[in-house]
């Protein structure tokens, strides 16, 4: 009895390396995918009226480039989030603004901007 014990400790300890190796691999891939999709996040929405949405790897803004915003108006943008709930605010312009207006950052990843004009 004493020795099928002692037998069965080293497969035991070997199966648990085995294993938290498998799990060091997954995380460090995991991780290395989220920061290559990262890096590389950002674009721009089309432009309404002379305004757009732009975003970064987290960070997203309303923008309107010079000589403004066409028209006086509320203008509203979005951004879909990786991983929670997209976000979106308005923003009431004067013609001829050109205030850049940064929406609340995304926790993971922001993509595909939108901006509509009501």
């Amino acid at each position: 009895m004493g020795s099928t014990r002692n037998s069965l400790l080293p497969r035991n300890l070997g199966k648990r390396i085995a294993q938290a190796a498998v799990l060091g691999l997954l995380t460090a891939s995991a991780t290395g995918m989220m920061a290559t999709n990262s890096a590389f996040a950002a674009g721009s929405s089309s432009k309404t009226f002379n305004c757009y949405t732009q975003w970064w790897t987290t960070a997203w803004a309303q923008k309107c480039d010079a000589p403004g915003a066409q028209y006086a108006g509320t203008y509203i943008s979005g951004i879909a989030c990786s991983a929670q709930t997209d976000k979106s605010f308005d923003r009431v312009r004067p013609q001829g603004s050109t205030t850049t207006v940064p929406g609340t950052d995304c926790t993971f990843g922001a993509s595909n901007g939108w901006l509509n004009y009501i």
